[in-house]
């Protein structure tokens, strides 16, 4: 039993001389360098390769900055000049009133959101997270982390759990022990924690 628990778990590998040749053939000498990701889910699955490839950071708005993120798979069957596809894009944001240097950290945006919205909410985030405290402590699912440090990993937009309305949300890691969403409502300029939801990453398989 112990080993068919051990088969189970997934697996990742660095990618392959042939692998990185052929990314580098498709992508041509323009783009930037490409971060490889190689996983199976266990010793009898086939490995799921992608790579992805930032590109360059611009200025927005005012200090916002952002970027996109692109992301390809690999398919070894198909024809050499075809194993490359799209499989997806990412977008980021961060604030930078310098040059746009890519920050250690980016903000990843879940929907497309202009501008003059989401620049206060990132502005704004330490507050906002302070604010929803009370919420954690009121909040079953998030009462058990209200004491964690959480850091802003990406902006959302969705209906929170007891409401109809989408509002903005902001989405908190703290270093993969818990993850906590809070969602924003606006009134007129003033940005106020409105509802909370809090979850484990990695619980629901457990």
């Amino acid at each position: 039993m112990p080993a068919l628990a051990q088969d189970t778990q997934p697996e990742r590998r660095d990618p392959t001389a042939q692998e990185i040749a052929s990314f580098s053939a498709f992508q041509g000498s323009a783009a930037g360098a490409p971060v490889f990701e190689i996983v199976r889910a266990s010793r009898k699955a086939p490995w799921q390769v992608e790579a992805s490839v930032a590109g360059a950071p611009y200025r927005a708005a005012g200090a916002l900055c952002r970027m996109t993120q692109n992301r390809y798979a690999y398919d070894a069957r198909a024809a050499a000049s075809r194993r490359w596809s799209m499989a997806g894009e990412k977008r980021f944001a961060w604030l930078d009133r310098a040059g746009c240097g890519k920050p250690a950290r980016l903000v990843e945006l879940k929907q497309r959101i202009p501008d003059a919205d989401l620049a206060p909410l990132i502005a704004q985030h330490g507050v906002l997270l302070l604010r929803s405290r009370l919420l954690f402590s009121g909040n079953t699912s998030c009462a058990p982390h209200r004491s964690l440090r959480f850091r802003l990993a990406a902006v959302d937009v969705s209906a929170p759990p007891y409401g109809k309305e989408e509002l903005h949300a902001l989405v908190f890691d703290s270093d993969g022990a818990a993850r906590a969403q809070v969602w924003i409502r606006k009134r007129g300029a003033e940005l106020n924690a409105w509802d909370v939801a809090c979850s484990v990453p990695g619980a629901a398989a457990q």
